[in-house]
């Protein structure tokens, strides 16, 4: 899943329609970019996301851990700032082009395991692990256990490539 052309012809089509709903919403009266973008990442992504989402293969120190902190799969290359410029632009250029928000979600929805305070962290830093103060560990450091754990809790049914990181 390189490029867009490589898509499942079925999840291009859904990825198109998608793109025609958040760029009719950003045309209505008083939807900003950003609400318009919510439509991807807060709704139609649960329809998309076990083709198209992909693990890392990176969890943060204290999600190896264990902490009592909820776990989340955070999307370290930013995926909500870029995906709201690119409705902007759209809208500002008057395009239609969705292969460009294809490519766009085919690149940015790769995503880490972390707390959910670091996922805030991460937030608050723009992307920024170091200024977050977030560790990155590559899955196979991992005990088997923890990776059995964390398999069946946030990479199972959730992300394209589980499969590849079942222990």
């Amino acid at each position: 899943m390189n490029s867009p052309l490589d898509l499942d012809p079925q999840l291009h089509s859904a990825l198109k329609s998608i793109y025609e709903e958040v760029m009719w919403l950003s045309a209505r009266p008083n939807v900003t970019p950003g609400r318009a973008r919510a439509w991807y990442t807060h709704i139609m992504a649960e329809a998309v996301k076990r083709k198209l989402r992909r693990f890392s293969g990176k969890v943060s120190e204290s999600a190896a851990k264990g902490s009592d902190s909820p776990l989340m799969l955070e999307h370290f290359k930013r995926i909500q700032t870029t995906l709201t410029a690119l409705v902007e632009h759209h809208r500002a250029e008057q395009l239609n082009d969705p292969g460009a928000f294809i490519k766009t979600l085919v690149e940015f929805e790769h995503v880490h395991i972390v707390t959910r305070a670091e996922n805030y962290a991460a937030m608050r830093g723009k992307g920024n692990y170091r200024q977050a103060g977030i560790v990155l560990l590559p899955w196979k450091k991992l005990p088997e256990k923890r990776r059995t754990e964390l398999w069946q809790q946030m990479l199972r049914g959730k992300v394209a490539n589980a499969d590849a990181f079942k222990p």
